[in-house]
C-alpha cells in the first residue's frame, strides 16, 4: 500500500506526535508498504528521507484558529492529486489537518485522524475553531483515540459520530523488548545502593517536576535514594550582560520564565532545600539510549503532569517494567486500569482538565509504594506483560492497517 502520514512535525523535530508517526511509519515500512510523511520544512533536516520513509516539506505554519501562512494550496494539491491508499493525520490545532479541512470531499482516497486530545478545547479563541469541527471529523473513514473518555472522544460521542475507534498509544519494541546495557551509575553520581526515583518529561514544569520534588522531601524513607528529573535542565539561558547583547529574546523569555517560577532554574533551586544526606536529587538531559538504560536501572517512576492525553512515558514505564506513581493526568488512570502496571495518586482536576496534586499526599504514595517490594515487582511483571501483548507499535500498526482494509473492501 502507499500510505501517507500528516504531521505537524516529524523527525529531527523531537516530541510525542513525531515519536508515534515515526514508530507506525517503520513498521508500515517493515511490511513494505511505501510511507511519506507530510510535514513543515525545517532547516536542520538534511535528507528527504529516513530509514526508508520518505518526507514531504512544506512552509506552513500555523492553524484555522489563529493564521496560517504558507504553501496552503500546494500541500492541498499534493493531497488531491496524490495516489495514496490512505492517510492517517494525527493532532488537532494544526496545520496539517487545519489545511486538509476545506478539501476532505476531494481527497480520493481513505481518511484516518488521531484528534490526541483537544488541548486548546477550552480556550476562547478555540471557540468558533470546535463550533463545526464534528462536521468535519463526520467525512473522515475512521476516527482513532487513544482513550475511551477524554475531552476529545467525548466531542465525538456528544455530537453522534460513528466513526469512533480506539486504539492505544505504546511504546517501541525497537527500544525495550531487549533490555540494554546496563547504567554506569558512576556516569551519573549514583550510589550503587540507592533506590532511583526516576521523572522524565519536558517542559519541566508542566511536567510537575516541582511537585515531586517537594514531594520527595517530605516522604519518610528508610533507605538511601536518588531522585532524578529529566527534562530540559541543560536549556537555562545565563543572565549576563553578554548573553543579553547575543540573544535578547532567549534571555528576556528566561527572566519572565524565572519571574513566573516556570523556569527550569525555579526547579532547581528547590534543591538546594534538601538537608537529608540520604536523598540525592540529580537534574539530567539524557540522550535517548541513556535515557532507556535508566528506565531499566530505575526502580519507581513519579509523575505529577499538569495536563496531558495520554502520555508516552507511562507506556515505557510498562515496557521497561518500571512501576509508577501517577496523578490522574490524561487517562493515566485508565492505562492502570489496562495494565494494573502502576498506581493512581489522588489530585485535584480542574475544569479545563488539569491536574495538581498536594506535595504530602504524593509524598505519602511514594513512602507506603517504595517500601513495598513486593507489590513492586507486581506491578513490574503486569506492565511488562501488558506492554508486550497490547502496546507495542506493531500492534498499533496492524489495527491502523486492519481499520484501513476494512474500509477498502
Amino acid at each position: 500500500m502507499n500510505i501517507l502520514l500528516c504531521c505537524e512535525h516529524f523527525h529531527p523535530s523531537v516530541g510525542g506526535v513525531q515519536k508515534v508517526m515515526l514508530e507506525i511509519g517503520l513498521r508500515f515500512k517493515n511490511k513494505e508498504h511505501n510511507v511519506t510523511v507530510v510535514t513543515s520544512w525545517r532547516a536542520d533536516r538534511n535528507e528527504d528521507d529516513i530509514s526508508g520513509i520518505n518526507i514531504k516539506s512544506f512552509e506552513i505554519t500555523g492553524n484555522d484558529a489563529t493564521t496560517m501562512k504558507g504553501d496552503i494550496s500546494d500541500y492541498q494539491a499534493f493531497l488531491i492529486e496524490s495516489k495514496f491508499d490512505f492517510l492517517l493525520v494525527m493532532a488537532a490545532q494544526q496545520w496539517t489537518l487545519d489545511a486538509m479541512l476545506p478539501i476532505l470531499d476531494k481527497i480520493p482516497y481513505i481518511k484516518m485522524h488521531i484528534p490526541c486530545g483537544y488541548s486548546s478545547f477550552y480556550k476562547k479563541k478555540y471557540k468558533k475553531y470546535y463550533r463545526n469541527m464534528h462536521v468535519y471529523l463526520n467525512k473522515f473513514d475512521q476516527l482513532i483515540y487513544n482513550s475511551s473518555d477524554y475531552r476529545d472522544i467525548n466531542y465525538a460521542k456528544n455530537n453522534g459520530l460513528n466513526n469512533i475507534n480506539i486504539i492505544p498509544a505504546g511504546a517501541s519494541e525497537f527500544e525495550f523488548m531487549n533490555p540494554p546495557e546496563k547504567l554506569d551509575r558512576e556516569e551519573l553520581d549514583i550510589d550503587k545502593n540507592n533506590f532511583i526515583f526516576l521523572t522524565v518529561g519536558t517542559p519541566a514544569f508542566n511536567k510537575g517536576h516541582s511537585d515531586i520534588i517537594r514531594s520527595y522531601l517530605l516522604s519518610g524513607l528508610p533507605f538511601k535514594s536518588t531522585l532524578i528529573l529529566n527534562g530540559n535542565y541543560d536549556e537555562i539561558q545565563e543572565l549576563r550582560f553578554k548573553s543579553f547583547i547575543s540573544k535578547p529574546i532567549q534571555v528576556l523569555r528566561e527572566i519572565a520564565m524565572r519571574l513566573q517560577g516556570r523556569s527550569p532554574y525555579n526547579i532547581m533551586k528547590l534543591a538546594k532545600n534538601n538537608n537529608d544526606s540520604s536523598k540525592n536529587i540529580i537534574f539530567t538531559n539524557l540522550e535517548r539510549p541513556k535515557l532507556i538504560q535508566l528506565f531499566f536501572e530505575a526502580d519507581l517512576f513519579l509523575f505529577a503532569s499538569h495536563v496531558e492525553y495520554s502520555p508516552l512515558v507511562i507506556f515505557e514505564c510498562l515496557a521497561s517494567g518500571l512501576p509508577f506513581i501517577s496523578t490522574a493526568v490524561g487517562n493515566v488512570d485508565e492505562i492502570v486500569q489496562w495494565s494494573n502496571g502502576g498506581v493512581i495518586c489522588n489530585s485535584i482536576k480542574t475544569k479545563n482538565g488539569n491536574s495538581h496534586v498536594d506535595p504530602k499526599i504524593l509524598s505519602s504514595e511514594i513512602t507506603a509504594l517504595s517500601t513495598n517490594r513486593e507489590q513492586m515487582h507486581q506491578l513490574s511483571i503486569n506492565g511488562r506483560l501488558s506492554w508486550k501483548e497490547r502496546f507495542t507499535y506493531e500492534v498499533i500498526a496492524n489495527q491502523i492497517e486492519v481499520l484501513a482494509a476494512t474500509d477498502q473492501q
